[in-house]
């Protein structure tokens, strides 16, 4: 059974009765509503999923106005118009003015069942995509690095780096302000027991020099003598 919130909005009991009884099978929480004021006042409250909305309520085009109070508040919630408008500019305008998708009056109420659905699935896998991308995104300070694409960013400008340079780059990220000597460096990104603090000292330079403002006097990959480096992804 689903449990997403949808709200129908039409000033019309019958309409509202006539989609109530066609999607109460599917399991989806059913709200009403039969104005602007009402709607705005709801929206207050619950966060939903799907909206069917009429474009004339009280007024001729309420539901265009209402459409556009919707995306100021979730630009990417579904909308699907319901309207006895049929002419072509009046289903231009709807999906104009952000209507995913417009069926007339009267409907079959197991097309609008099939249309609700399909509507809800693709906000469902758009949703876990968009969380998806958010978990696979580390953001700390001036970089943001994808790690589902193995991109890195500095100030929203994407830096080219080696297979070996976005390794040693995502652990830094992973570890900030954390201080990490050349042999726990080379552990954790190489994967290799014997470490090689060589290798590692020639991997922070090429690094520094694709990240740092100025290389020679780094701010981001800093050196602790003694001890390794560190990372501050706010610069010093």
């Amino acid at each position: 059974m689903r449990n997403e919130k949808i709200l129908v909005i039409d000033d019309d009991s019958a309409i509202r009765r006539l989609i109530w009884k066609s999607l109460q099978s599917t399991g989806v929480l059913i709200y009403q509503s039969d104005s602007v004021e009402k709607t705005v006042d709801i929206m207050t409250r619950i966060r939903f999923d799907l909206y069917l909305l009429d474009i004339s309520l009280e007024h001729e085009n309420d539901g265009y106005h209402l459409a556009q109070i919707i995306r100021e508040q979730d630009p990417l919630v579904p909308i699907i118009f319901l309207s006895g408008k049929k002419n072509e500019e009046d289903i231009i305008a709807g999906l104009e003015m952000g209507a995913d998708y417009y069926m007339t009056k009267p409907f079959l109420p197991s097309l609008l069942k099939a249309q609700v659905i399909a509507t809800l699935d693709r906000g469902r896998v758009l949703k876990e995509h968009r969380t998806f991308s958010k978990e696979n995104k580390i953001k700390i300070g001036d970089f943001c690095f994808d790690k589902a694409r193995y991109h890195l960013y500095k100030k929203d400008e994407q830096i080219k780096l080696s297979s070996k340079e976005i390794k040693l780059m995502q652990f830094f990220m992973e570890n900030p302000d954390q201080v990490f000597s050349k042999e726990q460096i080379y552990q954790s990104v190489w994967n290799e027991s014997e470490p090689d603090v060589n290798t590692v000292m020639v991997f922070i330079s090429h690094l520094r020099n694709k990240i740092e403002d100025d290389p020679k006097n780094a701010n981001y990959i800093k050196t602790v003598w003694g001890l390794g480096y560190t990372f501050l992804p706010h610069g010093e």
